[in-house]
């Protein structure tokens, strides 16, 4: 955990970079075409990785010593089908991905070299899953933190000389870098290259495909959600707005909300080996729960207060638009904290009809909230249906892992949770009804100051910083 901390402040700080090249010299309109070709470029890999990933890291956490080496070496020879196959798939249909997404065939040339990116992203990918599954988190995030450090170097240089075209070689050499680096730390495992028959090889790689299969429906309805409701953005609003519900989406969901992907790194992989335990699963939830809420409380509220200064300092002031987004989308990742925790006991618990039934569902209702809400009010309508969606899928998903699976949350927990949302809520009503911006901003500081002490001191009873 502490480890993924240092990587995810340095994913913070590239990523921050890389946005501000890209609002500089890109603008609106270009950061809305990075956008939407990175959905595109996501939606690919996240389709045909046959959901590999995920069925990795809950396949390899739960093989014996004995084992491991074998299915190690069937994972690595997977990762190279899967990236050769996707990358012939990404160039063969260049032109038709160019339609669908830009409603033009100019940017076929994008997407033929973007074959290329989805080959290394494949690749890195699973490696990073095997890292991740052995329990190798430090070598995890060294290897996250040298590819960022070594990425950003070329972003620059890229976007300026090549402006629109740059974010295509960008890609590529991102792609290209993370490959390398993942493939060096997975050979300092010293993992002994055992051979691997053709039976052992189809016995293996079907059982892992096959839970992928369901792992990745999951991922692939959210991906493709996010694409059809950029595509709906871009076709009513333009680019320009589109680069505006970007710039605040990615501030909520990349940036503020990195505490998920630091927890979920090790997360996953107890639930995995819990999974048969129900008591065992309430606890690791709770926990997990628990230190959630006590970290991203003052967050939210420090973004509230600050939300104008992040724009300027990720973006630029042409996307200032964003701000009404980001003040009121940013309950609904408070509700995504909670919804997104129980989640996992979805995934662990491995019930494959749940998980399609879930992805079908909460996806369609995503895309109702979010284009019923933009039709209603814009950007704002935009961050009250994001808001909306996750109030449900909390609901939803609770009661679900409550009645199948007897999860349950501690009532403290739930106190503890109830009464940060409503202090969040009185904030960004105040933030809405005072017109006085002196006095808002007082009343809104001093509820922060309280609430990051209260959260230091929480974190320091956990971690005893301070003895």
């Amino acid at each position: 955990m502490t480890a993924f901390g240092g990587v995810q402040f340095i994913n913070l700080v590239t990523g921050v970079f890389r946005s501000k090249v890209a609002a500089i010299w890109l603008g609106s309109q270009g950061v809305g075409f990075l956008g939407l070709l990175l959905t595109t470029f996501n939606l690919i890999v996240g389709t045909l990785n046959l959901g590999l990933p995920t069925s990795v890291v809950k396949h390899l956490s739960a093989s014996s010593i004995q084992l491991l080496p074998k299915r190690i070496k069937i994972v690595k020879i997977l990762a190279v089908i899967i990236g050769m196959i996707s990358a012939a798939l990404c160039f063969c249909f260049a032109a038709q991905l160019s339609l669908i997404t830009f409603e033009t065939d100019d940017f076929t040339w994008a997407f033929r070299l973007l074959a290329i990116s989805v080959f290394f992203k494949q690749f890195s990918t699973i490696y990073s899953s095997i890292l991740r599954s052995t329990g190798r988190l430090k070598q995890l995030a060294n290897a996250n933190i040298i590819a960022s450090i070594i990425g950003i170097f070329f972003t620059v240089p890229l976007y300026y000389y090549f402006q629109l075209r740059g974010i295509v070689y960008n890609l590529i050499t991102l792609g290209f870098v993370e490959a390398i680096i993942f493939y060096i730390y997975f050979k300092r495992l010293k993992i002994n290259n055992e051979k691997v028959n053709k039976t052992e090889f189809l016995s293996q790689s079907k059982k892992m495909a096959g839970d992928g299969f369901f792992y990745n429906l999951s991922s692939f309805t959210e991906l493709l959600a996010a694409y059809v409701l950029q595509m709906f953005i871009s076709n009513y609003g333009g680019l320009k707005i589109l680069g505006q519900y970007i710039a605040g989406y990615t501030i909520l969901n990349s940036y503020v909300a990195l505490i998920f992907t630091v927890m979920s790194i090790d997360y996953f992989p107890r639930l995995s080996k819990n999974n048969t335990q129900n008591n065992l699963l309430s606890e690791e939830v709770n926990h997990q729960l628990y230190i959630g809420i006590i970290i991203l409380f003052p967050i939210l509220l420090l973004m509230l207060l600050f939300s104008h200064i992040f724009i300027i300092l990720i973006y630029t002031k042409e996307f200032m638009a964003a701000e009404v987004y980001l003040q009121i989308a940013m309950m609904g990742i408070f509700f995504k904290l909670f919804s997104w925790t129980v989640s996992f006991v979805l995934l662990a618990k491995g019930s494959r009809r749940l998980i399609i039934q879930n992805s079908i569902i909460y996806n369609i209702i995503f895309l109702f909230c979010h284009i019923f809400g933009y039709l209603a009010d814009g950007l704002r309508g935009l961050a009250i249906g994001y808001t909306i969606y996750f109030l449900i899928y909390l609901l939803g998903n609770y009661w679900q892992a409550n009645q199948l699976f007897s999860v349950k949350i501690e009532s403290k927990n739930i106190k503890t949770y109830i009464a940060c949302c409503v202090i969040i809520m009185l904030c960004i009503f105040i933030n809405f009804t005072i017109t006085d911006s002196l006095l808002k901003k007082i009343i809104i500081s001093m509820i922060t100051i309280i609430a990051s002490a209260w959260s230091l001191r929480r974190l320091n009873h956990i971690f005893k910083w301070i003895k």
